[in-house]
């Protein structure tokens, strides 16, 4: 089965330019200002695909012609955003210190890192919630401490444990914002597959409101990007692979050697070549060159394919992870939080233990048909 391909003609044509905007990519922008009906599309996806602040900069510098009320306009939603970023931000500091408090230790995942660390303007990079990376063993206290402060879980746990050994993580929710806490980078297959003693043992800082946060290297911070490009959302979300093209690390053959240590190169060409192909940038470089040519095995697409339509569900990642854990004992655990979990997961959800595991079954072969 072949890598099935998020085409151009899921976006506006202009979007796909906006993405690219400061990158070296054959990316055009229209020679006119658009036609209001066409630039309230593309400033509705441009909020959605997190990249208003690209489009902002694009109208600024003039690469995309608009009229007044058009860069009046993308002005101020973009203000609002800052806004809203900024407001998370100091929630981001206060998570933190609560955390530090309790001893237990973070890296900042994603949005507030990348913004200041990998753009040049942090302004460019917006995010709409927070994202908090624990070591398993913590993970269980990080729930609790925080669940103390006020947070909601927004799912049940299938049985007790299950966070730290097996999940991704959880969602909290807080008044006005959500808070993601990962164990790894995503469900499934490839989530087991992240060296996660890796992503602890080097880190790198940056600060926000004079005070100094933790995040991943930067190597890892692109490992992560690419998980988040090519396992995230579908149609894939270009300011997801604008992350990829703008963290590429110095060493790129390192990143590669990495990629192959995990045996997740799979994940990482697929966000390379789809970051180079949408975006419309030049295969130059050992990495894209690598990605360009790589052939991802028959085991590799079907995971990958679990990700790669519009209607793909959690519970067909979960059963497709069953295979890949280490040793019977996790196998059984893993399989009976699955099929028989606590009554608080379950509610309202499937009416039976026979129910729930058929429908993760088929969830799964229906996205490696898709």
């Amino acid at each position: 089965m072949a890598r099935r391909l998020c085409g151009e003609d899921a976006y506006p044509a202009t979007l796909l330019a906006v993405a690219a905007t400061g990158l070296p990519s054959e990316r055009v922008f229209p020679r006119l200002p658009l036609a209001e009906e066409d630039w309230t599309a593309l400033l509705g996806a441009a909020r959605k695909h997190r990249l208003l602040g690209h489009l902002r900069a694009a109208v600024a510098s003039g690469e995309l012609p608009a009229t007044d009320a058009q860069a009046a306009q993308v002005r101020a939603v973009h203000r609002a955003l800052l806004l809203r970023v900024l407001s998370l931000e100091r929630e981001l500091v206060g998570v933190v210190d609560r955390l530090a408090e309790a001893g237990l230790e973070t890296r900042v995942l994603k949005g507030s890192a990348y913004a200041h660390l990998d753009y040049p303007d942090p302004a460019l990079r917006s995010f709409i919630d927070l994202d908090l990376l624990f070591r398993p063993t913590d993970f269980d206290a990080a729930v609790a401490t925080l669940v103390g402060a006020g947070f909601v879980r927004t799912l049940a746990e299938p049985r007790p444990g299950f966070d730290r050994r097996f999940d991704k993580g959880t969602t909290l929710r807080a008044e006005g914002f959500e808070l993601d806490l990962h164990r790894t980078f995503v469900l499934g297959p490839w989530g087991v597959l992240v060296d996660l003693d890796a992503l602890w043992a080097t880190s790198e800082t940056f600060e926000v409101g004079g005070r100094t946060l933790t995040t991943l290297s930067a190597p890892n911070r692109f490992l992560h990007a690419c998980y988040h490009a090519a396992l995230g959302d579908w149609p894939l979300r270009l300011g997801s692979l604008r992350d990829v093209a703008q963290l590429v690390p110095a060493d790129e053959h390192a990143v590669i050697a990495t990629a192959t240590a995990w045996g997740v190169q799979a994940v990482v060409a697929a966000a390379v070549a789809d970051s180079t192909r949408l975006l419309g940038l030049p295969v130059d470089g050992p990495l894209r060159t690598w990605a360009r040519d790589f052939v991802p095995t028959r085991r590799e697409e079907s995971w990958l394919a679990l990700h790669t339509h519009a209607g793909k569900t959690f519970a067909a990642q979960a059963i497709a992870t069953l295979p890949v854990l280490p040793g019977v004992r996790d196998k059984a655990a893993y399989l009976r939080a699955l099929v028989f979990p606590d009554d608080r997961y379950t509610d309202g959800r499937h009416s039976s233990a026979l129910s729930r595991f058929g429908f993760g079954v088929r969830e799964a072969l229906r996205g490696r048909r898709g």
